[in-house]
């Protein structure tokens, strides 16, 4: 089979994938989970409607990954007291710890994939992956940013 973009990015994204479950299971999490508690450290004490526009995904999506995040009591959910409707999500004390062992996890993967790049490679790669995100119609969200 001929070797192209597309077949590399989906190869590599699954080699992604699963070096953040083989770290992420330890702590009982899966890798979407982790993203979401990312987010929410992130953004603070954020509504479910806004967790969903920052990390880019369905709201129902968005409610479904809480509730185990909540039966866990890494989050809390509570109605906003401005609205009456919407759901605000912050992190509980275990939840900021399973996040800063997240961003370790996080920050062992990068050091495996970025250890044989010199920095301008690195760059370069940035801003190759830049443009396949743009060209996909993807966006720069504010989550993707803090990790």
């Amino acid at each position: 089979m001929k070797k192209t973009l597309l077949h590399i990015l989906m190869h590599d994204g699954r080699l992604l994938l699963r070096a953040i479950e083989e770290e992420l299971s330890p702590l009982g999490l899966h890798h979407g989970q982790g993203r979401i508690l990312v987010a929410i450290a992130s953004a603070g004490a954020v509504t479910q409607a806004d967790l969903a526009r920052r990390m880019d995904i369905k709201p129902a999506t968005v409610t479904n990954m809480l509730k185990p995040l909540a039966a866990n009591k890494l989050i809390h959910r509570e109605t906003d007291p401005k609205t009456n409707r919407a759901m605000v999500v912050a992190l509980t004390a275990d939840g900021q710890q399973a996040c800063s062992e997240i961003q370790k996890a996080w920050e062992r993967i990068e050091e495996r994939m970025s250890a044989e790049l010199p920095d301008i490679d690195l760059e370069h790669l940035f801003a190759l992956l830049e443009s396949i995100r743009s060209a996909l119609g993807g966006n720069d969200t504010p989550e993707a940013n803090h990790s």
